[in-house]
Order: structure tokens, then sequence, then C-alpha cells
């Protein structure tokens, strides 16, 4: 059977369109590796991914069915069985739609203009594959010219949705070269308003805490000055430069840039690009090991944020001996490193309460709604940096009574009587201690969710094993483990603290976890949400 290119055209377009509703989510999973496709791959790659396995399932099905129907229509000729074959093929592949719109990502699809690009050229990309490979099996059945084979001659085109994800980063490939000049040009446009600008800039680095501490940090600065910071978690080059050209920094007094880091030179690029005045390094843990292969690698990305600012770096006290060996000796003169509160430290469930040391020797109460030493270290750094920066003790303690918990970092709701502590977005061991020993000061059951603790590259397995052990020791009622990529880790490591094996659950995802809380929680009991992982893990 001769099919014209017309009706190759036409078939190739209607089956990429399904293709693509098909796989709309692995564009959000790309979107969330930073569009790098070696992360996409090893999300990819894992064994326990379920995407694979409903490619595969959506793949081999369509093969037995579409076989089975050209054989049962082979009586009536090849076109009949190709016309049905292809019908076979649409309900499946519609099927699969419908069935895999239950599988929501946790984190939404960003719908920026670089995920339209990519969006455009995948549909094109799998468009022309699509027609060269309907092409190439009319062209090989033309050469065989053999009744059966012309029953069959598009069977093999049911396998395509195999190649669909590598047809995604051969498209991210393609355009790759375009995007890094067109985010070049933005930060270059950014570079050149900061330039102009007549801000005090400010940088925020560390492992954890960043975007906790430059919500307080701006927080209180608003008590004196305007201030414009970047917003959520726009902590790369390209995230300061939209925050950057899309506000009027011109016309402000204080920029705050939150700046992350997966590789050593990524805090010295933003560095280059803010080039801040000030700056508060948080603190350092085994964060990001797997990008950046070793912790004295780590230490040394984190400590370029001392050599890219002009004046005081206001870090973490736990920091000294970590990065003293790095700095030189002018760089080590502009850190200032700050404690926290050494006195009248008071933790509550709901609040924390301590005594703040000024440089003046003036002693100020603080009380917060944030929890634990974490908001006691976060708070005192962030004050720190603004008495250097000429607030007076009164400016400080008005902006002290206006600071709020981040959103998904330790964050206290209280629902229907029930206490949930949502700490989702906090992905490190110090964290995960923090954040456990809040949940101890409930009076009730107190139960944890977790999935693990992720990107710990070489010492994940053995993060995992010490949070097991962390959470055996914590007296807890209940431990629900939620997936399969971590928690066989932290299954060993509670075992081996002798935790008690019957209060521990494992299930595959939180969706699966919450009738189980419905039937534990009662009025004044606390659970405490403990990691999310993300889509791309």
């Amino acid at each position: 059977m001769m099919i014209d290119v017309g009706t190759r055209i036409a078939t190739s377009i209607a089956l990429t369109c399904l293709f693509y509703v098909a796989t709309f989510k692995s564009l959000g999973i790309l979107q969330q590796c930073g569009y790098h496709n070696n992360a996409f791959l090893r999300w990819l790659k894992r064994k326990d991914n379920m995407y694979l396995s409903r490619l595969s399932l959506w793949a081999i099905s369509m093969f037995f069915s579409v076989a089975f129907v050209s054989a049962v229509f082979s009586p009536f000729g090849a076109e009949v069985s190709i016309i049905f074959g292809l019908i076979t093929y649409m309900i499946f592949s519609l099927t699969y739609c419908i069935v895999d719109k239950k599988y929501a990502l946790k984190v939404p699809v960003n719908v920026t203009n670089r995920f339209k690009r990519l969006s455009v050229g995948y549909v094109f990309v799998t468009a022309c594959v699509n027609y060269v490979v309907l092409s190439l099996l009319v062209f090989l059945a033309q050469v065989i010219s053999n009744d059966v084979y012309d029953l069959f001659q598009f069977l093999p085109f049911t396998l395509m949705p195999f190649a669909l994800p590598f047809l995604l980063m051969v498209t991210n490939k393609i355009i790759s070269p375009f995007e890094k000049a067109n985010n070049r040009k933005h930060v270059e446009c950014a570079g050149r308003v900061l330039d102009k600008a007549k801000a005090t800039r400010i940088g925020i680095v560390g492992s954890y805490g960043k975007t906790s501490v430059k919500n307080i940090l701006y927080t209180l600065l608003s008590e004196k000055y305007s201030v414009i910071m970047t917003p959520e978690s726009y902590n790369t080059p390209a995230g300061v430069a939209k925050t950057v050209n899309c506000l009027n920094v011109e016309e402000t007094e204080i920029f705050i840039a939150e700046m992350g880091a997966r590789r050593v030179g990524d805090v010295a690029e933003l560095c280059e690009l803010v080039k801040p005045d000030y700056a508060i390094f948080v603190g350092v843990c085994a964060q990001h090991i797997e990008t950046f292969k070793t912790e004295e690698n780590l230490i040394k990305a984190k400590c370029e944020i001392v050599k890219g600012t002009k004046n005081t770096v206001v870090c973490g006290g736990a920091l000294k001996e970590k990065i003293s060996p790095v700095l030189s000796e002018s760089e080590k003169e502009k850190c200032v490193f700050v404690n926290g509160a050494s006195e009248g430290v008071v933790f509550e469930k709901d609040k924390t309460r301590f005594v703040y040391t000024m440089q003046n020797g003036e002693k100020i109460d603080v009380e917060t709604s944030m929890l634990g030493s974490s908001a006691v270290e976060n708070i005192s750094l962030a004050i720190a940096l603004a008495e250097r920066l000429g607030l007076t003790k009164e400016q400080i303690l008005s902006g002290v009574e206006k600071i709020k918990p981040v959103p998904h970092r330790l964050q206290l709701i209280e629902s229907a009587g029930v206490y949930i502590l949502d700490d989702a977005y906090n992905c490190n061991e110090r964290s995960a201690r923090e954040a456990v020993q809040a949940l101890k000061r409930f009076d009730k059951k107190k139960i944890v969710v977790t999935p693990g603790i992720v990107e710990g590259g070489i010492l994940e397995e053995k993060l995992n094993a010490e949070l097991g052990e962390l959470l055996a020791k914590a007296e807890l009622d209940k431990v629900i483990l939620i997936g399969e990529t971590l928690v066989k880790s932290v299954s060993n490591g509670y075992q081996t603290a002798n935790g008690d094996m019957e209060k521990l659950q494992i299930v595959p995802t939180l969706e699966k976890a919450k009738p189980l809380l419905g039937d534990l929680l009662e009025e004044g009991d606390a659970v405490l949400f403990l990691n999310d992982l993300p889509d791309a893990y």
C-alpha cells in the first residue's frame, strides 16, 4: 500500500500533537533540572522511575494491539488493516494521555519564554522524526513488496514512545546555544542596569537558610530603606537578571540577591553580575554534593562570596574553622562571625525567644514565630548586617515584629486542631535535625512524613541512614517514609538504631500517606512534613 506525502505529513502532525500532550510533564522535569540534559538523563535512568515504565507499557500495549487488529482485518486487505491499526494506535495514545493526568507534577510547569521555545522545538523535531520514520517504513514496504509485510509495515512505529525522552534531549541540545546567548544578553543588560544603579548591593550565600535570611533582612531593612530582593528562590544569573530587568532597581536604595551554587564558579559568576557591597554567608553542609563531588569543592565555591564582596561579609559562627584555610589574610579581615544569641534562648512549640547583643553592648529581647535554633541564627545574622547599614535599635525591633516564617521552611500551620510543621523545602541534614527537635516540643502524638534527604551525592546513603537513626531516637509515634528512592537507607538507619519497626511504614506516594494520617491524627497532634522530593528526583 502506497501512502502519499500529504497523508504522511498529516499523520505525522496528528501523532506529534498526541506525543506532545502525552509527554508534556517530561518538559516540566527538564525545566526542574535547569534544562541540563545530564540531570534529566540521571532522573530518567533511575531504576525506580515510573515514567519509563509508563512509556514502555504504552508502547508495548500498542505494539501487540495494533498487530492483533491488523491480523484480524487482514482479509479485507492491507489498506483496511492499516486504517484500523491507526485507529487503535490513536485510541491507546488518547487513553494514555487521560490516565497519565493523575500523575501530576509537584512543581507546576512555569511557562516561560524558554519553555515555549523548547516546546516549539520539541514539536518540530518530533514531527520531522515521525515523518522520516513513516517515509522509511513506506520505502521498505516498496522494496520488500510482500503482502504479509504490507499488513504490519507500520508496526515498528508503535515503539516511538521509547524515543520521545531522547528527542526532547536532542531538541534541548540543539537550542541550547541560542538559549545561552539569550541568557547572556539578559545578564549583560542586568549588569549594565546594576552598574548605573546607586543601590547598596547585598549577596546571600549558603547551603541552607538563604531564602529565610533574605526575607528576614528584607523585612528589617525596609524599616529604613526602599528595598528590592530576588523573589522566591531566584538565585541563578538568569533569575537575578530577570529581577533586575523587571523591577525598578535604579530607584531603590538596597538590592538583595540570593546566590545559589551547584558548581565551583557559580557564586563568582553571580558576584561579577551583582558586585555585592555586603554579604551574608549563612553556613555550609553536604548539600549538592552530587554536583560539587567533594565538600572541599563546596566550601571553595561558597567562599567565592568573600572574594567577590567589597566590604563586610557577615558569616555564621560555625563557618570560621571551615572557611579560614581557603581565604587569604585580606579576605579574612572582611569576615565578621556571628554566633547568634548566647543567652536567654527559649524554644517553644509556636515561637522562639532570645536575647541579642548589639555592637554597642546593648541587649535587645527578640521574639519570633519562626522556630528553632536556625531562627536564632538567621535573625542574628540579619540584625548584624542591619546594624552595619545604620538601623537603630528601635528600627530593628520594629522589623523583628514583622518577620514571618518563610513558606515550607519549618512553617507552623494549625488546621482543625492539628499542628503541621511544613518543612518541605528544606533538604539537608542540619535542617532535618532542627525540624525533628521542633516536632519533639509538642505534647501529643508526633508523626514524621519524609522521602529522605536528596542531592547528597556519594554521601546520600550515609546521610539518610543518619536520618533514620535520628528518627529512631526521637521517640516518635509514627514514621511514614515516601517512595523508593531513598527510604531503604532511612529504614536501615532506623532499624540499626533500634527504632520500633511497627511504627515505621513505607508508602509509594504522599497521596497514599494522606489516608494514614487521617486515621492517626487527632486534635493536638503534630505532623512534620520533612522535605518533599522534586519531580526531577
